[in-house]
């Protein structure tokens, strides 16, 4: 093969990496030791199945890499055969790299092809008659369909053959020393090792009939290779490279960690030469396998779903069964069955007094048949609480704050008393800014903290858009960023977060910004790191939204420096409204970068002969104009209605909630085909959590079902979620990122920065990052977790194409009983 430029190896630890420096390391150094010696075991494979009298006239080699293997199928199976091969890759880099990498006879002779998903050719029936992928295997999510297109573009007797690690020393002893310096294992070695098991990748061709006739779908073979300190420390630099806290080293650090790491690998293998071992996999697509028409799984039935949410609330719960229709007292016996299971399980649980709850402020889900499990986006608001502010804002004479209007700084004064006693401080220490919503009290932080050269922006990888957004003020003003990485159960790294804070330099303004809970798998994150933080000379923004609406933040306590809040987050209404809380001695070290009505009692201009620019006294110089001061009695109200609940009683309820439905749904397996578990649920323990449950559902041929086609499947049924990333791109892609690459190789296909668009066709839309959130609140009760228990179910031994093409019954469109409706209205009706 040609030679690839080799990068300065010796010292790589200030080296920049990309998609194509790391494809140019591979084929340089694994490449002749590695993968050279399996690229002629798959051509001698081939060969000794070659039948004289049945001569295949085209391959197809699908994963290619950088055209190693594809060199050895040229020049010892097409070349001298004289047959077609047709190589391709998904990436467009690694397709380049490889026309650089191969002989000229070879890019004449092989047709390359780049954008080639092997679950979604672009090829025609019958199109070859052998396939190859060598070490390919691994990285797909969805192993049936690859099975599936096999088994299409095959002509009859065509055959496949493959390899995939089933162990590599090198790959397993770095994995456990990323894990070891950095808590968590390199993503890129956990996809190379992901088929030491071969089993999927089996069952998918089994499934399809592709392993009739064979007698070993697939055999060890082993051997070994060297590599010397230099190339064995790229590797490390390569393997390592996208942990958070390795890539954001600085030269030295990074230089220090691969000795290290190097050193050990020495005590483990002090000869340089490491032990392989990879299955040879091959299957065949005979006659029959042609022939079979795929058997659909069945169709998705949701008649149970649909019988149970046309019962009446009422009824569920009545315990008279003698006046139900046969059918609905049919659809009561499970669900009757897993409340009294529950309530035995659950014995504090308060039943009651959440149905009063329901009944009483919430009865519009019910009137609407709606299972709203979407807490963490917004609280619904109380009943109660939207008459009270009603009938207030028809009763006073609300005038703007800056005229002096009695009326609205008295409601300021009540909503600043509420707030100050829900946080547990006083206004001797802390200063409320009123702001939009949590994310502006963040951007105030963010435009108004004094970074500069020597300061450090130090974000969770769990962390809110909103917080991440920080980094940009930070960066313009020349201080460095770094990201406190999570482990496996998404949790922040401790030991990666202390020594972040320990190598902060002294004597600079700096500002750690972590959430409380994840707003996107709810784990709870431990507060000790605002004192620990302090103690190192940084400011803590603690983002509360998602954790004050259960859980108390009691600022006498913990003593954040910036608390950002939203208020419908934790009861519902106003929305546009919230605040910063901030300690008085932190606030005083922000300079706003600009001035507004509100902010400042006299600023000069051309007309004046001096200069000068007089604000305000603490928060009212961070005030942009007037005020939302019609929501101030509404936020009064809602503390007050919080508080008469029990915040911790709100919590605990909603928290009992979620993990029921985390154990039913975990209990849930396919019995048909690959007969693997329905869902993947992420975060940590119950014990580190929120009432939030994070997951994804896999078809009945382990396929992963869209996020996207989850929640066009459940909004029929009133079942209101959230998919996506839930604006937390940090922890989700962690928890669901299919590969190190996706993006790469989506950025290859576009050639173009990736749009929001093309992120959301191409990624989120597809599956290929992302989840499903379901998060219980105020309003929550049994009958939500158990309809979204129900739903789950209706997905069991199904097809992800079957739900595709599913036609959803829904609930039945009626409109609101009278005692649904506000007072006002009810007595119309």
């Amino acid at each position: 093969m040609a030679s690839v430029a080799q990068q300065a190896c010796k010292t790589v630890s200030d080296q920049e990496w990309s998609l194509s420096t790391y494809m140019e390391f591979y084929e340089r150094v694994l490449g002749p030791r590695l993968f050279k010696p399996y690229g002629e075991l798959l051509v001698r494979e081939i060969r000794q199945d070659i039948r004289p009298d049945a001569p295949p006239r085209d391959v197809l080699e699908v994963a290619c890499g950088t055209g190693r293997i594809t060199t050895h199928l040229y020049e010892d199976l097409a070349k001298p055969l004289n047959l077609r091969l047709v190589a391709t890759d998904l990436s467009k880099i690694t397709i380049e790299i490889a026309k650089k990498a191969v002989s000229e006879e070879l890019r004449r002779n092989v047709v390359f092809r780049a954008d080639v998903d092997m679950a979604d050719m672009p090829f025609e029936d019958d199109s070859f008659d052998v396939i190859v992928c060598g070490f390919g295997l691994m990285f797909p999510p969805d192993k049936a369909r690859v099975a599936r297109e096999f088994r299409r573009v095959l002509r009859p007797g065509g055959r496949i053959y493959g390899t995939v690690f089933q162990y590599n020393e090198l790959f397993e002893l770095t994995r456990q020393l990323s894990r070891e310096r950095f808590g968590t294992p390199s993503a890129i070695m956990n996809a190379a090792l992901s088929l030491a098991d071969p089993a999927p990748i089996i069952q998918a061709f089994s499934l399809e009939g592709l392993c009739r006739g064979i007698d070993e779908v697939a055999t060890s073979h082993p051997l070994t290779f060297h590599l010397d300190d230099d190339d064995t420390r790229e590797f490390l630099f390569n393997a390592c490279i996208l942990l958070e806290e390795f890539n954001q080293c600085d030269a030295a650090a990074r230089q220090r960690y691969l000795d290290l790491m190097l050193g050990e690998l020495h005590a483990h293998v002090p000869s340089r030469h490491y032990r392989v071992s990879a299955w040879l996999l091959r299957a065949q697509v005979d006659e029959a396998a042609k022939e079979a028409v795929a058997v659909p799984s069945r169709a998705p039935d949701f008649s149970e779903l649909s019988a149970f949410i046309r019962l009446a609330p009422e009824r569920a719960e009545s315990g008279e069964d003698e006046a139900l229709p046969p059918e609905d007292a049919r659809s009561l016996q499970p669900y009757r069955a897993l409340k009294a299971a529950f309530l035995a399980e659950c014995p504090t649980y308060p039943y009651a007094e959440a149905e009063a709850l329901r009944n009483g402020e919430f009865s519009r889900l019910d009137a609407h048949q709606v299972a709203y499990l979407d807490h963490v986006g917004a609280a619904l608001p109380p009943e109660c609480l939207l008459e009270d502010d009603y009938r207030a804002l028809r009763r006073d004479i609300l005038g703007n704050p800056h005229s002096g209007s009695k009326p609205s700084a008295a409601a300021l004064e009540r909503a600043r008393t509420a707030i100050y006693r829900f946080f547990g401080c006083t206004p001797d220490e802390y200063e409320i800014v009123f702001t939009p919503n949590a994310s502006g009290a963040i951007r105030l932080v963010a435009e108004s903290f004094p970074f500069e050269p020597g300061s450090e922006l130090l974000l969770a990888k769990d962390n809110h858009t909103s917080v991440h957004g920080i980094r940009e003020y930070a960066r313009a003003k020349g201080a460095s960023v770094k990201y406190v990485p999570l482990d496996q159960q998404l949790l922040i790294v401790e030991a990666s977060m202390q020594r972040a804070l320990e190598t902060l330099p002294p004597g600079r303004p700096h500002l750690l910004a972590y959430p409380a809970q994840s707003n996107a798998t709810g784990a709870r994150h431990d507060l000790k790191w605002i004192r620990l933080a302090q103690e190192r000379g940084a400011m803590v923004l603690c983002d509360a939204a998602a954790f004050v609406p259960q859980c108390k933040l009691d600022c006498s306590v913990h003593r954040p420096d910036f608390v950002p809040v939203s208020f419908y987050k934790i009861f519902g209404h106003p929305t546009g409204a919230g605040c910063l809380l901030a300690r008085r001695s932190s606030l005083r070290k922000l300079t706003p970068p600009s001035f507004a009505g509100g902010a400042v009692c006299y600023y000069s201009g051309p007309w004046s002969p001096t200069d000068r620019l007089l604000y305000h006294d603490d928060w009212k110089r961070f005030e942009v104009g007037t005020p939302n001061y019609a929501s101030f009695h509404a936020i009064a109200q809602g503390f007050e209605f919080v508080s008469r609940l029990g915040l911790e009683r709100i919590g605990a309820r909603s928290a009992t909630l979620a993990r029921w439905l985390e154990r039913q749904l975990a209990e849930l397996r396919h019995d048909v085909r690959s007969r693997s578990p329905l869902c993947c649920i992420y975060g940590p323990p119950a014990e580190h959590k929120g009432a939030t449950v994070m997951l994804n559902f896999f078809d009945c041929d382990n396929a992963p079902i869209p996020h996207a086609l989850i929640k066009r499947l459940a909004e029929p049924f009133g079942i209101v979620l959230r998919n996506g990333c839930f604006c937390n791109l940090g922890a989700v892609q962690h928890a669901t990122y299919v590969s190190a690459g996706t993006e790469y190789c989506e950025l290859d296909k576009t050639e173009k920065i990736l749009d929001c668009a093309a992120f959301d066709e191409k990624i989120l839309e597809k599956g290929d990052c992302g989840a499903v959130r379901v998060s219980f609140g105020l309003g929550s009760n049994f009958r939500d977790a158990y309809r979204f228990y129900l739903f789950a179910r209706c997905l069991l031994n199904v097809e992800v194409a079957r739900l595709a093409d599913a036609r959803t019954p829904g609930r039945a469109d009626r409109p609101p009983p009278p005692s649904a409706l506000p007072n006002d209205q009810r007595a119309a009706t």
